[in-house]
C-alpha cells in the first residue's frame, strides 16, 4: 500500500507541475492564419513558338590533335585536292565562280542558237537561193559577201509580203462572193441577217475596212450571175517541206 501511495503521489506531482507550467507560459501559435500564396503559372501556348533570333554558337571545326597554325591554314587554301574545287586565288577558281562570265556564256549560246535557226530557215525557204553568194567568198570579200546576203534577204522579205497580201485578198474576195450569193438567193433578211448584220456592207455609203466596199443592194441579176460564174480561188501551190537534220534544221 505504501508503494502504491508513493506512485500516486509522484504522478499527481508531475501533473501538477505541468499544469502550473502551462499557466505561467503564455500560449504562442506559430501557424499562419493566411493561406500560402499559389505558385505563378505561365499561360500554356497554343503551339511551340521558337525564338526569332536563337543563340548561335561558334562552329569550331573538328580537328583531331593540336590546333593548326596560321601557316598551315594558309597552306590548306592553296592546296589542290583530287575531285575538289580548285584552290582560291587561282585562275580556274575565278573562272568557275564568276557569275558574269557564266551569264555571257549562256546568253551567247542562246543567241547563237536563235541566229542559227533563223539562218537555216531563211536558206531553205527562200526562192532566191541561187542568188546567195558562196561560202568561200566570205574570207576573200567579206563586205561584198554580207552586202549580197542583205540584198537577197530584202527580196525574200518582199516575196513573203506579196504572198501574205495575195492570201488576204483571196480571203476578202471569197467573203464578198459568199455575201453576193446569199443576197441572190434571199438568205439575208435585211438588217436582221445574223448577229452582225450580214457579211458585207449593204450600200456604197457603207465601207468595209480601209477602202473596201461592195455594190448597192439593188444590183441586177446579171451582175450577180457574173459574180457567181467566176471560178473559185484555188489555193496557191505550196512548196515541198525541206528535209531537216536531226529534226531541227
Amino acid at each position: 500500500m505504501a508503494a502504491i501511495r508513493s506512485l500516486a503521489g509522484a504522478s499527481s506531482f508531475a501533473l501538477h507541475s505541468r499544469q502550473l507550467q502551462g499557466r505561467l507560459v503564455p500560449l504562442v501559435r506559430t501557424a499562419s492564419t493566411t493561406s500560402p500564396p499559389k505558385p505563378r503559372l505561365l499561360e500554356k501556348p497554343e503551339r511551340f513558338n521558337p525564338p526569332s533570333h536563337g543563340q548561335r554558337l561558334k562552329q569550331k571545326p573538328k580537328t583531331y590533335g593540336a590546333p593548326l597554325s596560321e601557316a598551315a591554314r594558309e597552306a590548306q587554301k592553296t592546296k589542290q585536292y583530287p575531285h575538289m574545287m580548285p584552290p582560291q586565288g587561282t585562275f580556274l577558281h575565278w573562272f568557275l565562280t564568276n557569275r558574269t562570265i557564266h551569264t555571257f556564256i549562256t546568253l551567247g549560246i542562246l543567241l547563237s542558237l536563235v541566229f542559227g535557226t533563223w539562218f537555216q530557215n531563211f536558206v531553205y525557204t527562200t526562192p532566191y537561193k541561187d542568188l546567195l553568194p558562196p561560202n568561200s567568198m566570205f574570207f576573200a570579200h567579206p563586205y561584198q559577201f554580207l552586202r549580197q546576203y542583205v540584198e537577197v534577204y530584202g527580196l525574200h522579205t518582199q516575196w513573203n509580203t506579196e504572198n501574205v497580201m495575195e492570201k488576204r485578198k483571196a480571203s476578202v474576195d471569197d467573203v464578198q462572193k459568199r455575201a453576193e450569193y446569199r443576197k441572190a438567193h434571199g438568205l439575208d433578211a435585211g438588217d436582221k441577217a445574223g448577229m452582225f448584220g450580214g457579211w458585207t456592207a449593204k450600200t456604197d455609203a457603207e465601207m468595209m475596212g480601209p477602202g473596201l466596199k461592195t455594190g448597192t443592194a439593188d444590183s441586177n441579176a446579171a451582175e450577180i450571175n457574173a459574180v457567181l460564174e467566176v471560178p473559185a480561188v484555188t489555193e496557191l501551190p505550196s512548196e515541198p517541206a525541206p528535209k531537216k537534220w536531226l529534226g531541227i534544221w
